[in-house]
């Protein structure tokens, strides 16, 4: 189960690398609510959080997020404490601050450009961040870390921008239809590249290891005659020695036998 986890882990972060560019270090907005899963899970996150994404991880937060917890009191003090070791990235909000939720969100309006990773255990803020494009989400599930797979719209998004860099005019999509026309008219021409295995794919036959024993066909001749089996009667014969014979001639009885 932990290799597997690790393997989502590693896929889910190498779509996010590939399709929007996200780099190592990675950049991990925490909140509050992350924060004190991981206190009372007793995690590890400076450690436990780079091996399970496999590279360097830069933990930042916001202010808002540290006045959040700062303001909740004493329930949540092991949060704040672990808060206030991470680095603070500027929200816009330190004039009038929001809650946690709605600073973090506002973060990653554009985050194709400053590419963080959300951390929470809010999972009405999971949702809403579930729907944006380019987000990834991570959470507690126990005592395990989890990144949650790319939503249909950030899977979509990168379709369209792979898609948008293969753009190409009609000019050159007729010249490059041309040319593979040409190409395989010419190596179609050529004898010498037909022998050639390598060249042109021909459609094998099946493997007759695999295959069932042809039956053989019985083919009638109208021609020849049939040949109906009649079955003869065996007649039982009983040898008669020859002294007996004699004495039957002598005495004129009739030899008969039953």
């Amino acid at each position: 189960m932990r290799l597997k986890r690790h393997q989502k882990a590693e896929r889910n972060i190498n779509f996010y690398c590939v399709s929007f560019g996200f780099r190592k270090p990675f950049q991990l907005l925490v909140d509050g609510t992350f924060c004190m899963a991981s206190a009372q899970n007793r995690v590890q996150l400076r450690e436990d959080i780079p091996k399970y994404l496999g590279g360097d991880v830069k933990f930042l937060t916001t202010q808002c997020v540290v006045l959040e917890t700062e303001a909740l009191g004493a329930a949540v003090r092991p949060a704040m404490h672990i808060v206030k070791n991470f680095g603070i990235h500027k929200c816009g909000h330190e004039k009038k601050p929001i809650s946690g939720a709605s600073c973090l969100t506002s973060m990653v309006k554009d985050n194709m450009k400053t590419r963080y990773i959300i951390a929470t255990q809010d999972k009405s803020l999971q949702n809403a961040l579930y729907v944006l494009p380019a987000v990834p989400v991570m959470y507690f599930n126990g005592l395990s870390v989890i990144l949650k797979a790319p939503s249909p719209t950030s899977i979509d998004h990168a379709n369209q921008k792979r898609l948008s860099r293969f753009n190409l005019t009609e000019h050159e999509t007729n010249v490059l239809t041309s040319m593979k026309s040409s190409i395989t008219t010419a190596l179609c021409n050529n004898e010498e590249l037909k022998d050639y295995p390598g060249v042109f794919k021909r459609a094998k036959g099946p493997n007759p290891l695999s295959c069932k024993p042809k039956k053989k066909k019985i083919v009638e001749d109208s021609n020849i005659p049939k040949v109906e089996n009649k079955t003869k009667r065996k007649r039982n014969r009983i040898k008669i020695a020859k002294h007996v014979k004699e004495e039957l001639k002598k005495m004129n009885k009739p030899i008969s036998i039953s």
